[in-house]
């Protein structure tokens, strides 16, 4: 359910010089700003849509990949939704000379957007957890909204790519008037990413997960460091910091006075109150991990998932949640995005990988503490993305056997190992009674919907997954 707006809100809120409404009573139950989800679009009765343009800022500074403006698309939007409602400014009024349209006209689009976010965020005033790293925020921030869902309301903001057109349209639609605390991810791309985002949406809590090779070489962020610095600016705004003291370039953050400094660099001025680290007194117990005492079996067992968990421990300890309350929380949860799911594959339990990043991914899942396991490759990138596989056989002896299908990409790379083995069918799984990592790149986000035809066809196989219902 998305937020609702009346003219008459509207008109409090924007700078509107001219309208014309067949309805003056009309409630807008989802403001059109970009792409989120199709069921809002489905349900929503009345509509209007923002025919946004993106400014060579955003295009130059990596949030969009090239230039992106709906207004020269306008009437081919009219002419297939006649319902919707249409924010525009006095250069397209020419267009709307049909009076079935209904239309709003503003000097300019993108400032009545801004002006509804800082609206929003001046009624709710939420709490903001931001975290940020090189794989795992997603997780992260999922268990972390689980944590504090058991005292608080929660929103969780997620997309791909969070930009600050997305930002300010989830905001916009979805932030409740009762909402406590947003969670989200600060993603880098280009080196400027996390400061404005963290800057757009100030975190009061900020995170530091931990750093690798992921985002190296783009728009000069060269090494490691370059990331540790950039990705560093999520403390410029926030209140309290958690940080992963054991990663050895994020140890070299410190906080002096208010201070953010890399080694003896000092990087900014903050409002940082206390600079705190998340990862201490965790160690692993069987198949589970033991923090503060507390017993936590995780849906998968690996050093990163030990910081995942331990973060969402910590953050919820410092905002107030019970432990015993946190500890429930952890053990019940389940992925978000289906980016990494158990599920049922050819009669087989199986960690199922369903994503496009695929070394930094495989490296994560590699370092885990199961003591027999294996790592399926059915599909593995694309003849565009030769860099993601030059160091995925180093990963290799982390397990017990690969397997790899005679038809995916670089086979020939890849199979001169000692414990690699090409396969045509799935049938070397049927008596394997370990943990089977199966790595499928692409999406797959409802397992209940995913139909033969996903999977690449051969010969003497049939291919449907199947959702895991067990524990």
């Amino acid at each position: 359910m998305t937020n609702k707006y009346s003219l008459y809100e509207l008109k409090k809120i924007c700078s509107i010089i001219d309208e014309h409404l067949n309805d003056k009573d009309i409630v807008f139950d989802y403001l059109r700003i970009v792409y989120l989800d199709e069921q809002y679009e489905k349900e929503a009765k009345n509509i209007l849509f923002f025919p946004i343009y993106f400014t060579q800022y955003d295009i130059e500074d990596g949030w969009v990949p090239n230039y992106v403006d709906y207004r020269p698309k306008i009437k081919e939007i009219m002419e297939k939704h006649p319902e919707y409602t249409y924010v525009i400014e006095k250069d397209m009024l020419s267009l709307f000379d049909n009076e079935k349209y209904n239309y709003l006209v503003v000097d300019n689009i993108l400032e009545e957007i801004d002006k509804l976010y800082e609206h929003v965020l001046r009624e709710v005033k939420p709490k903001v957890v931001a975290v940020t790293g090189s794989v795992g925020k997603t997780t992260s921030v999922g268990l972390i909204e689980k944590v504090l869902a058991k005292k608080y309301k929660v929103e969780r903001i997620y997309h791909k790519r969070i930009t600050p057109i997305l930002l300010k349209a989830h905001i916009i639609n979805l932030l409740k008037r009762d909402t406590e605390y947003v969670v989200l991810e600060n993603s880098i791309y280009f080196k400027d990413h996390v400061k404005v985002l963290s800057t757009l949406l100030k975190p009061d809590v900020a995170c530091f997960l931990q750093l690798d090779s992921s985002h190296l070489h783009k728009d000069g962020m060269d090494t490691i460091e370059d990331l540790a610095i950039n990705k560093a600016e999520i403390f410029r705004n926030a209140k309290v910091g958690f940080y992963n003291i054991k990663d050895k370039y994020i140890k070299r953050i410190s906080l002096r006075d208010k201070d953010i400094y890399y080694d003896d660099k000092k990087l900014f001025t903050s409002n940082l109150e206390e600079l705190l680290t998340f990862n201490t007194n965790v160690s692993y117990k069987d198949d589970g991990f033991m923090i503060e005492g507390h017993y936590i079996k995780p849906y998968l067992l690996t050093d990163l998932s030990l910081l995942q968990y331990a973060l969402a421990y910590k953050v919820g300890k410092y905002l107030g949640v019970n432990k015993k309350n946190i500890v429930e929380a952890l053990n019940s949860y389940v992925p978000v995005e289906n980016r990494i799911n158990k599920v049922n594959i050819f009669g087989k339990q199986v960690f199922f990988d369903g994503d496009v990043t695929t070394y930094e991914r495989l490296k994560q899942l590699s370092k885990n503490k199961y003591k027999k396991k294996i790592l399926v490759i059915r599909k593995f990138g694309s003849a565009e993305n030769t860099d993601r596989f030059e160091k995925v056989p180093e990963l290799f002896p982390n397990f017990d056997k690969v397997y790899l299908f005679d038809d995916i990409e670089y086979l020939k790379i890849l199979k001169d190992y000692k414990n690699v083995v090409v396969v045509k069918n799935h049938n070397f799984m049927n008596n394997y009674k370990g943990i089977i990592f199966y790595h499928y790149s692409g999406y797959f986000r409802d397992y209940d919907k995913v139909e033969e035809e996903n999977l690449l066809s051969l010969e003497n196989d049939t291919y449907r997954i199947i959702p895991y219902k067990g524990d």
